[in-house]
């Protein structure tokens, strides 16, 4: 155990260190010396397209709202309605189109498009972007958003956020190069791979349980590759069960009723869960985990520090958005001066801590080290 605790330490260092030379290089890349006036009396015009509601989502547009702001490109945007985890994006952007941020960017009101709440807006952001083309740039968020939008049918810039693996997907063709001129998205390299390593180290287990979509979607959104690898390099099994997403909003109690079923059977026949599967409310995730509890099976999360608030035992947590939120909002601010997506740097490595949850670790029976404690970014003592 003293040798799988110096490790996940050692991670965390490396890890900051790593982030923190990558953060350097890019802030080099935007001084003084960049000329960052408008030059023009027309505001660049921007859209936004997500998926679905998702705090990654949501956290990740506010985080480049702040990048705006350091760079002088928004100001004002302290009123904006937004607290720390919530799914909403709505709300940001109907405030952002509504109110005066700065002479730079203007927020289109009808240019926010949430393809869960809304079905069927796909066929309208692409007609909008081949036809009408009143958009200077789209701001897209996920995995699927990125892959409608990455298409040769426009020539609109597209800057994607918060992929699962914009290369596997097909959004890219590598993490150095887009393969396409309007084409740009965030590249976190063996991001999923640290995940699985650091739940390894964590926790002793032969077993793991995964429960996920088995489409290609679905295994890109949970990893499967990069878990099918660490599991034969550390010698342990994968035991599955496969629930299909909810095809909307209406869905999502079927869906529900789905996961906690696979949950309760895996919780009989593992040691260990990933929890991998991101289409959970955090008000929900705390009853789908209760088999897991009653089973002292340890749960870690593959999102982060919003669900060990709300049930998980551990995770690789990110504070905040504020570090994407300087890289991107450099990439996005260089395009609309006139250079290509496809010519921006894509790969910058976060800098995740690991967080905990003391109540979820006892109802698990898992006494979480005090060397974790110690480097811990989060610790939740209640399950929220």
């Amino acid at each position: 155990m003293h040798r799988k605790i110096v490790s996940v330490i050692c991670f965390t260092f490396i890890i900051v260190l790593v982030a923190a030379s990558t953060l350097f290089a890019n802030n080099s890349r935007s001084g003084s010396d960049i000329d960052r006036s408008h030059g023009e009396e027309e505001k660049w015009r921007i859209g936004y397209v997500e998926g679905e509601p998702f705090v990654n989502f949501s956290g990740t547009l506010h985080g480049l709202l702040e990048g705006f702001q350091a760079h002088g490109w928004v100001d004002g945007i302290d009123e904006m309605p937004f607290v720390t985890g919530q799914e909403d994006s709505r709300s940001m952007w109907e405030w952002l189109a509504a109110h005066d941020t700065g002479p730079y960017l203007e927020f289109v009101e009808d240019a926010h498009y949430s393809f869960e709440l809304e079905p069927g807006t796909e066929e309208d952001i692409l007609t909008r972007l081949e036809e009408k083309n009143d958009l200077d740039m789209v701001i897209a968020m996920g995995t699927y958003a990125g892959q409608i939008l990455a298409t040769d049918t426009h020539d609109v810039p597209v800057m994607n956020f918060s992929t699962s693996n914009a290369v596997d997907s097909g959004i890219i063709e590598s993490e150095e190069d887009s393969g396409k001129e309007h084409i740009w998205a965030h590249v976190d390299p063996g991001r999923d791979r640290r995940l699985v390593e650091v739940f390894c180290d964590l926790f002793e287990f032969q077993t793991m349980g995964l429960a996920y979509e088995d489409s290609e979607l679905g295994r890109i959104y949970s990893a499967i590759d990069e878990v099918e690898a660490v599991a034969a390099e550390r010698g342990f099994e994968v035991v599955r069960r496969h629930v299909d997403e909810p095809a909307d909003s209406d869905d999502r109690e079927r869906y529900y009723r789905e996961v906690l079923a696979a949950h309760t059977e895996l919780a009989k026949e593992v040691d260990a869960f990933y929890l991998s599967i991101a289409a959970i409310e955090a008000s929900r995730l705390e009853e789908l985990l209760v088999p897991f509890y009653k089973n002292n099976v340890p749960v870690f999360s593959q999102l982060g520090g919003e669900e060990v608030a709300s049930g998980a035992v551990a995770s690789v947590n990110r504070a905040d958005f504020s570090e994407i939120g300087l890289f991107g909002s450099d990439a996005i601010i260089r395009v609309l001066e006139g250079e290509s997506p496809r010519d921006q740097l894509q790969t910058f490595t976060l800098n995740p801590l690991i967080a905990v949850n003391l109540e979820a670790a006892t109802r698990v029976g898992y006494k979480v080290p005090f060397e974790i404690l110690l480097v811990a970014d989060r610790v939740y003592r209640t399950i929220n």
